[in-house]
């Protein structure tokens, strides 16, 4: 089950194809979501089933929403109601090193790189063409957009936004809940809740 049913959410189903063209590994059972509108009728080829309360069995799950603190507050409550994080979603042209750790409901995209002793955490979007370094550790419901590049040893905190193209320097922090702004070079750490913004 796809949790969300926005743009996101039918990129993730997007990426399942991809991923069961390669190696068949799951079935989508369909999508969840609050909306009122979105409670019936179908998404991409696929049905609308209202909130996730409304499923009458557990199921696995992969929550499709793009703000880190929404997503993490979904996934509390569908594991209340019985569901189980889905393992994560790798695309089948990314590269992941041997001994990895991706946590469960993460997404590895397209192109992306996770190299050796690097650790992702539970529900982390390492979205496309993303650059994790050696033993960098991206922590639970962090987010890197499009063309994020991590240098190796960083860690990025619990809940961190790096938006597209941003990028860090080696043995730098990013505090929890932090954002760093599309196209911004980390060159020191950055506190926890912090905002980094490009200036023009």
């Amino acid at each position: 089950m796809i949790l969300g049913a926005g743009g996101f959410a039918r990129e993730v189903a997007w990426l399942v194809s991809r991923i069961n063209s390669a190696a068949p590994r799951f079935r989508l059972l369909g999508f969840c979501d609050d909306d009122p509108d979105l409670s019936s009728g179908e998404l991409v080829g696929l049905p609308l089933l209202g909130p996730v309360e409304a499923l009458s069995s557990p199921v696995s799950f992969f929550c499709a929403v793009g703000n880190n603190r929404t997503r993490r507050e979904l996934c509390e409550r569908a594991v209340v109601c019985g569901h189980t994080l889905a393992t994560p979603l790798i695309d089948p042209t990314a590269v992941i090193a041997p001994g990895v750790t991706i946590g469960a409901g993460s997404v590895v995209g397209v192109e992306s790189i996770v190299s050796v002793g690097a650790v992702i955490g539970e529900g982390v979007l390492v979205n496309h063409r993303v650059c994790v370094g050696h033993d960098a550790r991206v922590g639970d419901f962090a987010q890197l957009c499009p063309g994020v590049s991590v240098s190796g040893g960083c860690d990025i905190g619990e809940g961190a936004l790096l938006g597209s193209n941003a990028c860090t320097i080696p043995l730098r922090n990013v505090g929890a809940w932090a954002t760093v702004g599309a196209g911004c070079c980390v060159l020191r750490d950055v506190d926890g809740g912090a905002t980094l913004a490009r200036i023009r």
